[in-house]
């Protein structure tokens, strides 16, 4: 891990001098001995499985395409100014465990435009829609299931 953070700090700095790679060191050094620290040697903590990695990968290309069909929907609003816009404000209950996966959709559903939560608390969720087509099954998207999906995953791991 810390050659792997002081080569990331080398390429950044875009050059090689001895202040540079001495002060990498110093960092590398001291957040590889946090992330020891932090995760105590656990390897799943620190190495999430092949099938995990592949999920988050699926969860983004879902929250992109999202953010382009929302993105869409925006665009259309503003262009036709005849059009009547339904601000709408909903509160659902999600089935999420974990505390960031619920951060995660929380996050998730802020970047897509139209949209932005407005509070998280234990298991429910507030968000405030643009219009009230953008609230539409909101509380059983795709970005949910697969944050289930990946809670179910990791249970049997």
């Amino acid at each position: 891990m810390f050659l792997v953070l002081l080569l990331f700090w080398i390429i950044f700095n875009g050059k090689v001098t001895t202040e540079i790679v001495l002060f990498g060191i110093v960092i590398s050094a001291a957040l590889t001995c946090l992330w020891h620290k932090m995760f105590g040697g656990k390897r799943n903590a620190v190495w999430p499985s092949p099938e995990m990695v592949w999920r988050y990968l699926k969860y983004c290309v879902d929250l992109i395409l999202e953010i382009i069909v929302c993105n869409i929907k925006v665009m259309r609003l503003i262009l036709h100014p005849n059009e009547e816009i339904r601000p709408q404000l909903v509160t659902f209950h999600i089935n999420l465990k974990e505390d960031h996966h619920k951060v995660i959709l929380a996050n998730s559903i802020t970047l897509t435009p139209g949209t932005i939560t407005v509070g998280l608390q234990g298991d429910t969720i507030r968000v405030h829609g643009l219009d009230a087509s953008f609230m539409e099954g909101i509380e059983d998207c795709n970005m949910v299931r697969s944050l289930e999906k990946m809670e179910e995953d990791a249970k049997h791991d």
